[in-house]
């Protein structure tokens, strides 16, 4: 079940910082947590397209993967089915340089399982990215 997770700009998501996105992942369910200690995961940033009211079509920025050539994805904690006493989380390490390019807007993000015939968004939503006077 994919879950739905905003980055609003009360977040402080700077083009040009460094950050860590942190996930829970849920089971179809909704309730029950997802294990995801061995799943491959990608995380994308997309530029918000203009011409759809819905999700990004626009062309991608930054990618991350716990494979391959972009790494910055790990997984920490550990998993309990019952969400108050699960402590795994999906965690996005986003660098500087990453955003440092990217003009202040709106984009849309998404994390998603990789593995073949298992393939999955686990969570999406819309990032508020934000440009300091200072990059």
């Amino acid at each position: 079940m994919s879950y739905e997770s905003n980055i609003a700009t009360t977040a402080h998501f700077f083009a040009g910082e460094d950050k860590i996105l942190s996930y829970e992942v849920f089971a179809a369910n909704g309730t029950t947590m997802e294990n995801v200690s061995t799943f491959k995961m990608e995380w994308t940033l997309r530029r918000k397209s203009t011409a759809s009211p819905f999700r990004g079509q626009g062309s991608v920025v930054v990618t991350k993967s716990t494979v391959g050539t972009s790494p910055g994805i790990t997984v920490s904690g550990v998993y309990n089915a019952t969400r108050g006493t699960n402590t795994q989380r999906v965690l996005v390490t986003i660098a500087d340089t990453d955003t440092e390019s990217l003009t202040g807007d709106r984009y849309i993000c998404s994390l998603k399982r990789m593995d073949d015939g298992l393939e999955a968004v686990l969570s999406h939503g819309v990032v508020e990215l934000l440009v300091a006077a200072v990059r």
